[in-house]
């Protein structure tokens, strides 16, 4: 039996929340604010999953704005300044953009958490001049009755009107809950009696790579067993992001559109980071492993099935890629804040189930390559141009792409080389 959008207490459904955010995070006004979408993304998620304590201007500043952990809001009012500009544009996108819509998302004040609410029916009425007082007694009993009678008329108009209102509003509910089929990979990846997992980088490992000027491997995130790295302060940092969770905010973003994308299947997606994560999981779930080999340290279980291979260079701190020929980003690309993604999709098989590798050289780039492949117009462009077919069977594919980064986020990413079948060096 299909899920009633709206429930007998008038709560909305969790999917049509989910579906609505994808589609106003996707809209023109939020495409230009990249810094508010950012943040409408995270309150979103944070609010649909109850997580409320993660709604409060510290979090927010930390793991939005990338401020440190001793941020104090006394002297950076950014998260405040940034809520007022995102409460404005969603005022504007409801008003606008989004003027159909049966459900306004809003963020009252005094908080950070969302609202979502039914539209009121609209009801307009003809203005009515001003009576003029002379007589008024004399023709009042004569009125009286007529008065009455337009009274009920206009009290039955505004109930059907309101009805009318309440049933369009209904029916373009439940269009939304009539949900498209996926397409490659997620149709590969998706099913209501298959569980997948969503993993986001663990942060933590990528700054132990960082200190000890080389990668780390599976195994010892497996054994956690890291690198003892001198003159390290305070001595135990290291420990400390060995024992507790860390994650990008970005990533979780691009997996908040993934869900938000197919929500019928959101019973059946775990999300977790790295850290949550162990080697029996990928025996059972189809994965989707959102960073590179070097901070999400799972991937490295497919990076020798691919031709681009993700590096790390100790001097400098970067990741890239290399095939047999070219390294992406070349010194020329960095200088002009060219970055580079690799979107791959393994088939499962008898043995080992699907996997889509979302990897970026930078932040910017893997939350650019997620949202072009959580699109599916967009994405069902890019899998025609390189010769498969959207809604046919799983097939391999791996997709270089590259985006100019600027400041608060990057270009839409373009196809710069693919391959349709593994190649064996």
């Amino acid at each position: 039996m299909a899920r009633e959008p709206v429930g007998p207490d008038g709560t909305i459904a969790i999917c049509v929340k989910r579906t609505l955010v994808a589609r106003v995070a996707g809209g023109d006004l939020f495409q230009k604010a990249p810094r508010q979408r950012e943040l409408f993304l995270y309150v979103a998620e944070c609010t649909l999953e109850d997580r409320l304590a993660d709604v409060r201007e510290q979090v927010i500043a930390e793991r939005v704005f990338n401020r440190r952990p001793d941020f104090q809001g006394t002297q950076d009012s950014i998260v405040r300044a940034e809520a007022r500009n995102l409460r404005k544009r969603l005022e504007s996108y409801f008003a606008t953009e989004g003027r159909e819509e049966p459900i306004v998302i809003g963020m009252p004040k005094g908080g950070y958490a969302l609202s979502f609410e039914l539209r009121p029916a609209a009801v307009c009425l003809e203005p009515v001049s001003a009576a003029t007082p002379v007589a008024v007694t004399e023709v009042r009993a004569a009125r009286a009755s007529g008065f009455r009678a337009r009274r009920l008329a206009g009290a039955c108009i505004l109930i059907v009107v309101a009805a009318l209102g309440y049933f369009a509003g209904r029916q373009r509910l439940e269009r939304q809950l009539h949900f498209e089929k996926p397409i490659l990979p997620f149709s590969a990846l998706f099913a209501p009696n298959r569980d997948t997992l969503i993993v986001t980088s663990d942060t933590g490992f990528l700054q132990i790579a960082a200190l000890a000027h080389h990668p780390l491997s599976l195994n010892d995130y497996i054994a956690r067993t890291y690198p003892k790295v001198p003159g390290i302060t305070p001595p135990d940092l290291i420990q400390n992001w060995n024992l507790y969770e860390f994650t990008d905010g970005r990533e979780m973003n691009v997996a908040g559109l993934i869900m938000s994308s197919y929500p019928q299947f959101a019973p059946h997606i775990e999300l977790r980071s790295g850290h949550k994560v162990t080697l029996e999981d990928f025996k059972t779930h189809t994965a989707v492993l959102i960073g590179s080999p070097i901070s999400n340290p799972w991937a490295q279980l497919y990076e020798n099935r691919l031709n681009f291979h993700c590096e790390f260079d100790s001097n400098s701190g970067r990741i890239f890629f290399r095939d047999r020929q070219t390294q992406y980003p070349s010194a020329d690309d960095v200088a002009h804040g060219l970055t580079y993604a690799r979107l791959a999709f393994l088939p499962g098989s008898a043995s080992t189930p699907s996997a889509l590798l979302i990897a970026g050289t930078t932040a910017q780039a893997t939350e650019a390559a997620g949202e072009l492949v959580a699109s599916r117009t967009q994405f069902a462009h890019v899998l025609r141009k390189i010769g498969i077919d959207p809604s046919g069977p799983p097939h391999f594919f791996e997709i270089l792409l590259r985006s100019n980064v600027f400041v608060g986020g990057s270009t839409a990413p373009e196809v710069v080389a693919w391959r349709l079948a593994p190649i064996s060096y």
